[in-house]
């Protein structure tokens, strides 16, 4: 089996369905952002904030580079931004794209209590409901046409997490039925 990376905006579920899926096809879950936390010895939001978001970004290339096969990988939001990390995972690995409106991430982000260092004012609180709509909406604008060029895309508004991962189990079954 060849590595299956999950891709999307924060907030939609790749975490989750990855380990749902990944429990379906009897392999490991690894979920990048806690590779990345464990290698460098501190979270993420300490590294954004301590760091900076470009020494987050290598890191995040060398631990994408170093993840083996037989696995199924959440990826960070903002992964596949980088041309050589997008080329390099369309090669190596089944990419799927979990697509959520903003509607849908606006209410998943507000509910859920992770630290979102890319969501955040610049004294480190959450924003407020307009603002991190129009946040994840400009981040959007920018991000879904690569998100897009994933080998398959599986909507997820609305969609609970179980079924978010038969839906990824049913598109790995048939991309790789067909090859």
């Amino acid at each position: 089996m060849s590595r299956v990376f999950l891709t999307g905006f924060m907030g939609c579920g790749k975490s989750v369905t990855g380990a749902l899926l990944a429990a379906r096809l009897s392999v490991d879950f690894i979920d990048l952002d806690d590779r990345i936390a464990e290698t460098a010895g501190c979270s993420v939001e300490e590294i954004f904030s301590e760091r900076g978001e470009k020494t987050f970004r290598r890191l995040e290339s060398t631990a994408l580079q170093s993840l083996p096969n037989g696995i199924v990988c959440a990826l960070g939001g903002g992964t596949l931004m980088d041309p050589e990390n997008l080329a390099w995972s369309l090669k190596k690995a089944e990419v799927f794209y979990l697509r959520a409106g903003v509607p849908e991430l606006v209410r998943r982000l507000r509910a859920d209590k992770t630290a979102r260092p890319l969501l955040q004012d610049q004294e480190g609180r959450p924003l407020g409901v307009a603002r991190m709509e129009n946040r994840i909406r400009c981040m959007l604008e920018e991000r879904e046409p690569i998100y897009r060029q994933a080998h398959q895309t599986i909507n997820v508004d609305r969609v609970p997490p179980e079924v978010a991962a038969d839906k990824c189990l049913e598109a790995y079954r048939s991309r790789n039925v067909r090859r």
